[in-house]
């Protein structure tokens, strides 16, 4: 599933990604971060995708997606 389509955005919004980063100590967690781009090239918010990969059987994976506006107030928050 893209996880791009479950985010709240505007007509000519576009993601541009901004960084990556690895944490646990195998690398368990994979955090990426996004800001939203309007038509006009303006950052009108952020998003943060987590992909999370349990070191321990049966090595179940989780995902977190989270949207925030311009103030940082959180518009959006699902996790699978």
């Amino acid at each position: 599933m893209d996880w791009k389509k479950k985010l709240n955005l505007n007509d000519g919004d576009v993601l541009r990604f901004t960084k990556r980063f690895e944490a646990g100590h195998l690398g368990q967690k994979e955090r990426y971060s996004y800001d939203i781009i309007n038509k006009l090239g303006e950052v009108t918010g952020k998003v943060k995708y987590v992909e999370h990969i349990s070191i321990k059987a049966p090595f179940s994976e989780t995902f977190t997606l989270q949207q925030f506006d311009i103030d940082k107030n959180e518009v959006l928050f699902k996790r699978w």
